[in-house]
């Protein structure tokens, strides 16, 4: 019987089922454990973040970018250049507007030949013959008249790209100031495009070759105006902060030290020639770029753990997963947002602790023991959602403080090599000792970077030399480079010392 106290008699109430309360529970936990991560994340993050933005520290790409110069100044923005970025974004990747122009800038490359062109520490000199040869009967290029001369042939094979490199020193006459116009507020950040990188670099190595055919043939005016523009395309990238653009800059730079050994080799270069490369080989600070660049390559990787934040780890935000199944997966896709905000602290804390301290520009010091706690740091951390993104990408990012130092070691032993080569022009003969070219062809020896000492010494009666840095493992090793084993030996940096070997010509 019903009553209005009770309309509902007590035999037809039911429970709750348990399995739905049980569901209840716990999306109330799931709830409250989301909400614990993402304050608690969020927290750390914003924590740390203040901390180091009063240090004067920044963590958005845009932030650290160059700022734009005018256009008229501008070298990237040559015509033969601009075209690199001269693309639209289609639902089907970039497509360039003007695709002969930008396969034509592609095409601006030796080829495959950079295997024959020198090693400093193995004391080898471009093998033009075996250049020659890929050049000969290639329809690619154009054909010397007489196919004897090795250097001939490279030189004729080249000419296809005469008129281009005109066209850029023109430019780098007219225009003083460089900025390619890279699109670093583009997201998600890890995919912003950099289309010029292999640009440069093949025109730069275009460079170096004639450079060195050139100077076979004794036309070392030619081969110091192709220098100087190979150093001309590696400077247009010199102030762009992210790590690959730095790595392209490392190599541009020792492609044209390279090209630079290969005429002292030769006794080619003049007094005057020599000076003004060691003038610029002296304003080269390849530990101030890398400083630059791993603050924004810090920002890169910050702003792509945020972008996957915000879109449930897709790297592409805006298309379903069910659209693009390789860039969505369920276990990103169930993270809290707080997890990325702890890598996020997490990666901020390696860079200042160990990435950035690798190298001290302001005392060019460069310590290969901060590398080895960064990597022992990482290893005694267990694989967890607080650091699964900071394992993934910090190890291969330090690998670029012992480029940069290596590369920075060539060009100071370069800067040395010039002032040798003009000991030797004005007195006949190699220095006895390092001092004797101080001050006057070269202000002060550059200091090793590993123990502050200057550069290593030692040369032969038979008028060759070693100039060398005790290197990576920090030990004198004699100028004897260390070297990995196999069907080619290579060079190893983090072994034996880094060394430029003056070869016997």
């Amino acid at each position: 019987m019903t009553t209005p106290e009770n309309p509902i008699p007590t035999t037809a109430r039911k429970k709750l089922p348990p399995v739905i309360l049980a569901m209840v529970v716990l999306a109330a936990l799931v709830g409250l454990f989301y909400l614990e991560e993402d304050v608690r994340g969020k927290w750390a993050w914003e924590q740390f973040k203040r901390a180091e933005e009063a240090k004067g520290e920044k963590f958005a790409l845009t932030a650290v970018a160059p700022p734009p110069v005018p256009d008229n100044q501008n070298f990237a923005m040559a015509p033969i250049l601009r075209v690199a970025f001269d693309y639209v974004h289609t639902t089907n990747g970039q497509k360039w507007r003007d695709t002969n122009a930008w396969e034509h800038l592609m095409s601006i490359n030796p080829g495959q030949v950079t295997s024959v062109l020198g090693d400093p520490e193995q004391g080898a000199l471009a093998d033009l013959d075996a250049v020659a040869k890929f050049y000969r009967g290639n329809t690619n290029y154009p054909q010397s008249a007489d196919s004897g001369n090795a250097a001939d042939v490279v030189l004729a094979a080249l000419n296809k790209f005469a008129p281009d490199l005109q066209q850029l020193r023109d430019a780098a006459a007219a225009r003083p100031l460089s900025r390619f116009p890279i699109e670093y507020s583009y997201e998600p950040p890890a995919e912003i495009l950099l289309p010029h990188l292999a640009c440069v670099k093949g025109i730069t190595l275009v460079c170096q070759l004639r450079a060195i055919a050139e100077l076979e043939n004794h036309q070392t005016s030619e081969a110091f105006a192709d220098l100087q523009l190979a150093f001309r395309m590696s400077d247009s990238i010199r102030d762009e902060p992210i790590l690959i653009d730095h790595l392209v800059r490392l190599a541009t730079v020792t492609i044209g030290v390279q090209g630079i050994r290969e005429g002292i080799a030769r006794h080619a270069w003049t007094q005057p020639q020599l000076q003004e490369f060691e003038k610029y080989l002296a304003k080269l600070d390849l530990l101030h770029e890398y400083e630059q660049a791993m603050r924004g390559e810090r920002a890169l990787n910050i702003g792509t753990m945020d972008y996957l934040r915000r879109h449930n780890g897709n790297m592409m935000g805006s298309i379903p997963a069910s659209d693009s199944p390789q860039s969505h997966h369920d276990a990103f896709y169930l993270a809290p947002g707080g997890w990325y905000y702890q890598n996020m602290r997490l990666l901020g804390e390696m860079y200042r602790d160990y990435i950035l301290p690798i190298i001290d520009e302001t005392n060019r010091v460069v310590s290969p023991d901060l590398s080895g706690q960064m990597h022992r740091n990482l290893d005694e951390r267990h694989l967890g959602p607080y650091n699964l993104y900071v394992k993934l990408v910090l190890p291969p990012l330090a690998a670029a403080s012992i480029r940069t130092a290596r590369a920075q070691t060539w060009v100071d032993e370069a800067r040395v090599a010039c002032a040798i080569e003009r000991y030797r022009l004005a007195h006949k003969d190699l220095p006895d000792t390092l001092t004797a070219l101080t001050p006057q062809y070269i202000r002060k020896i550059p200091a090793d970077l590993f123990d502050g000492q200057p550069l290593r010494y030692k040369f032969d009666t038979n008028g060759t030399y070693l100039l060398y840095s005790i290197g990576w493992n920090q030990i004198d090793d004699g100028g004897v480079p260390g070297l990995r084993t196999g069907s080619t030996p290579h060079a190893n940096a983090a072994k034996g010392d880094w060394v430029w070997k003056f070869p016997a010509k």
